[in-house]
This record gives structure tokens, C-alpha cells and sequence, in this order.
């Protein structure tokens, strides 16, 4: 993280855990291969600390997590924002995995994301090609306007 950051109290893990509840999909910053950047976004659930993202195998976006890493970008809707310029966000720095497709975890996770997301995730799960990926964050910095940027690096299981 950067310097000039400030120092997080209860009140501001607490915002930043009421702010990513409140989104269903997160933007996913990746890298190819041959180092260009790839943006892309996915559906998601957080649980027990990581987030996950049920992708086509076939995407770029998929492609690019198998890389090892991501950076996750929660981001406060255009029209909820007092200012353009000083939108609410949260970044995590994650590495990533993909989970097996005949483990424990992948089945809890993906009737999760089925609850969370709807009857869509029913149709992706017969489909081969859908990979689920984990994302471990490392680093989390929240933005709550000018001057005020926090780093939750520290305090990660306590907003996720």
C-alpha cells in the first residue's frame, strides 16, 4: 500500500463491510500472459474471507486468473455518488485459484452463488466450460472520498 494512508477505527471496517454486502459483482483486474492488462467483471460471493467468480473457461477473464492474481475493484454506482470524482471503493490485491470441480467447496460455493445470484447459476453448472475461481485478498484499500483513503490490509477478515 502507499503512504499517506489513514488509520481505519471500527467505524470504517464496519462501512466497508456494509458497502461490498451491497454489491452482487465485482470488476476483475488481471494480467495476460504477456503482460497487457485485462478489466473485465463477474457475479460474486465472499466466504470465509475469499471471493469467488463462476466464469466461462473460454473468457479472457479466465484466462487471465489463472495468472495467479487479480486485483478486485468494488465500486459505488455513478448515480449514488455525491461527487464523480470521489466515488466510494474498495480494491483488493488478491491471488487466485481455481477451485476443483469435485471438491466439497465447489458444490457449498456455487448453491451459494445459486442463492445469491439466481437460477442462472443452475444452467452455468452443466456447462464444461465454467471454472470456479478463488480469490485470497492480500491488500485492501478503501476510499471514502478526498482524503480519505484507508488501508484495510490489516483488518481483511473483519470486513469480508
Amino acid at each position: 500500500m502507499t503512504d499517506n494512508l489513514l488509520t481505519p477505527d471500527q467505524g470504517k471496517i464496519d462501512e466497508a463491510r456494509h458497502f461490498i454486502t451491497g454489491l452482487s459483482s465485482v470488476i476483475l483486474s488481471t494480467v495476460t500472459d504477456s503482460g497487457i492488462p485485462h478489466t473485465s467483471y463477474a457475479p460474486t460471493i465472499s466466504d470465509q474471507g475469499n471471493f469467488y467468480v463462476f466464469v466461462s473457461g473460454l473468457a479472457q477473464h479466465a484466462k487471465t486468473l489463472s495468472n495467479g492474481h487479480a486485483s478486485l475493484f468494488f465500486v459505488e454506482d455513478e448515480s449514488q455518488a455525491k461527487t464523480i470524482f470521489a466515488r466510494t471503493r474498495l480494491t483488493l490485491e488478491c491471488t487466485t485459484h481455481i477451485v476443483q470441480t469435485n471438491s466439497e467447496k465447489y458444490n457449498c460455493i456455487l448453491d451459494q452463488l445459486e442463492a445469491r445470484h439466481g437460477s442462472t447459476i443452475k444452467l452455468l453448472r452443466t456447462l464444461p466450460d465454467f471454472v470456479l475461481y478463488e480469490a485470497r485478498p492480500n491488500n485492501a484499500l478503501f476510499v471514502t472520498g478526498f482524503g480519505a483513503a484507508y488501508d484495510l490490509s490489516s483488518k481483511i477478515d473483519r470486513i469480508i
